[in-house]
């Protein structure tokens, strides 16, 4: 029987979903977490051949690993390899494990990424590297040397620049800069053990987000790809703007959009992973912002499932059983999140919304995030207008 073992399956909780599939294919998932058993998913401990609690808190700040908290995780993986026999996977699925996910498929022989092809997926200067051999535009930037370098380039930027940890997940200490006091406050502020990323802030009319998501076979090339596109920046959301986003249909994702993910998929070499490439468009052109080689956050693989008619944790299931897939994707339709936030007057209450669009909204559920949102909802539709018409009457507050 393979073996896959899952580090930290609890969280985010829609990746019980994988431990789900992969015993449905003949897998024996095995779970490494810091939580107790008792407080796992009734659904999740159904699906573990074993359990180990191990506290998966070993890094420094800068996701370096501590020696002596890892050495009870190595040990943790090692007792199940030795029970069960040598796991033919090891994954997280999350971006903040990739670095103890390659250390410990280093130190067990464990197939997959390691800690030398690291850097590309989690060094935000490395990765811009990788889009200009792809051929893709970037946003001008570079690490941050000294106040002096930072003053040159908060100038030569617009006076309108963004600093963030050249390692990090997601939109963590991330910080924009729009004057020389407060390009002083961050670089006296900041730990100067670690290295930052600074980067010219991209802002217009015409500047719009969007995400190339899918997962790559063992050949590095996609089992498929969508598109999708978000009603703002991770920063502004940050700063309490509620975030929505929606994939495109098929014939609605810009040839241009599309060359570049599939370019910038290739440089960054990933098999047998999931893809999540940031890009912001603007006048025609696609800035490629960063990669995260992790299953698109939270309730993305979901909207997918509905939009596309497939299920992402079963076709990858499939991937790693060794079955050569060739995905048809049933359906064509559009998918969105719109997310609420407790401290606004909406114009419509929970139950109203849910009486008015039930049959198009097909799931929601509480968050707990400042990017996510305080309560989210699914919106499943045949057209982008009507996806348009039930966001805004999510979103409209009591005048």
């Amino acid at each position: 029987m393979n073996n896959f073992i899952m580090l930290s399956p609890q969280y985010p909780p829609r990746l019980r979903f994988f431990a789900n599939r992969l015993k449905a294919r003949g897998f024996s998932v095995l779970g490494i977490g810091d939580a107790d058993w008792g407080a796992l998913d009734e659904a999740l401990r159904a699906d573990l051949a074993e359990y180990c609690r191990a506290d998966l808190s070993c890094y420094s700040g800068n996701e370096d690993l501590i020696g002596e908290k890892y050495a009870p995780v190595l040990s943790a993986v090692r007792y199940l390899a030795e029970k069960h026999g040598p796991p033919a996977y090891l994954e997280s699925f999350n971006e903040w494990w990739l670095p103890l996910d390659a250390a410990l498929r280093q130190d067990l022989g464990i197939p997959g990424l390691k800690p030398a092809e690291l850097a590309r997926l989690v060094r935000k200067s490395v990765m811009k590297d990788r889009f200009r051999q792809a051929g893709v535009a970037v946003v001008e930037g570079e690490l941050v040397t000294g106040l002096g370098a930072l003053l040159d380039f908060f100038e030569r930027s617009g006076r309108d620049i963004v600093a963030k940890p050249d390692r990090g997940v997601g939109a963590s200490d991330t910080r924009r800069i729009r004057s020389r006091e407060e390009a002083e406050r961050f670089f006296n502020g900041r730990n100067p053990a670690f290295p930052y990323y600074i980067e010219k802030f991209i802002s217009g009319p015409g500047r719009e987000l969007y995400s190339f998501d899918g997962f790559t076979d063992a050949a590095g090339e996609p089992v498929f790809f969508t598109c999708h596109h978000y009603n703002d920046g991770i920063l502004e959301v940050v700063e309490g703007n509620p975030l929505s986003y929606h994939n495109l249909r098929s014939a609605e994702i810009p040839a241009d959009l599309k060359a570049a993910g599939l370019a910038a998929l290739k440089a960054f070499e990933l098999k047998k992973n999931f893809f999540h490439i940031e890009f912001f468009r603007l006048n025609g052109i696609c800035l490629g912002l960063e990669i995260n080689a992790r299953p698109p956050g939270v309730l993305t693989v979901d909207m997918i499932n509905h939009s596309k008619g497939v299920d992402c944790w079963d076709l990858y299931a499939r991937m790693c059983a060794g079955e050569k897939l060739e995905v048809k994707l049933p359906r064509d339709r559009v998918s969105c999140y719109a997310a609420r936030v407790f401290n606004r007057p909406y114009l419509l209450s929970h139950e109203e919304l849910l009486a008015r669009y039930g049959g198009e909204i097909v799931f929601h559920m509480p968050m707990d995030s400042k990017v996510m949102g305080d309560y989210a909802y699914l919106v499943l539709t045949e057209t982008q207008e009507r996806r348009q018409e039930i966001l805004e009457r999510i979103s409209e507050l009591r005048s």
